[in-house]
């Protein structure tokens, strides 16, 4: 059911698609090309399910491109205004079944769908429930990653190189400070980190 409908919205919006190495801070991408061409990319890290997400979420850029950008009705849109609020919920409600979803997933998707954010990253539910999914996670590869948020406050930490020291929890994020540079950062508080740095 899935695979199909994808197909048909590929058809529908006319875009180039493409699976591509990951990346670190998208999962996925919409681009408007030269002469109106459009192009989507998702990683190909990704489960099946965070996959399908990502796809549904990027077609909707394409959507909303379609709708206001192509037919000249407004000339810019927010990338994740109320327009793609509305396609997102729209694209994404037929494949809102356990037929497509474990229930594990299907419930904070329900509720993420519901005001949806630019990544499901902002919503740590979903992504808890969707990292049971992969593959090979990476808490078993490297048991000294752990969710920023349980890492204690004061304490340093490792993120994509750079050593952080994690700060105050502000709703989902953790207002850390990098060692080197003395800049603060809002991080996301299940971002995986790397503990017992020297």
């Amino acid at each position: 059911m899935a695979v199909e409908y994808c197909h048909l919205l590929l058809q529908e919006y006319k875009f180039r698609f493409r699976i591509v190495k990951p990346r670190r801070t998208r999962l996925g991408d919409f681009r408007v090309l030269p002469h109106n061409q459009t192009q989507i990319t998702v990683n190909t890290n990704l489960n099946p399910y965070a996959f399908l997400i990502t796809y549904v979420h990027e077609v909707a850029h394409a959507a909303v491109h379609h709708q206001y950008v192509l037919q000249r009705r407004i000339r810019r849109v927010k990338p994740h205004g109320k327009a793609w609020q509305t396609a997102f919920q729209q694209l994404l409600k037929p494949l809102l079944t356990e037929a497509v979803f474990p229930a594990d997933i299907l419930r904070p998707l329900e509720q993420y769908i519901a005001n949806p954010g630019a990544t499901t990253y902002s919503y740590p539910a979903l992504m808890l429930a969707l990292r049971q999914f992969d593959a090979h996670p990476v808490e078993i590869i490297n048991q000294n990653r752990v969710l920023l948020r349980d890492v204690l406050e004061g304490n340093a930490f490792k993120l994509a190189q750079k050593t952080y020291v994690r700060g105050t929890l502000r709703r989902t994020r953790v207002v850390c400070k990098e060692v080197a540079s003395g800049k603060s950062y809002a991080i996301l508080a299940h971002a995986l980190v790397e503990i017992n740095v020297d």
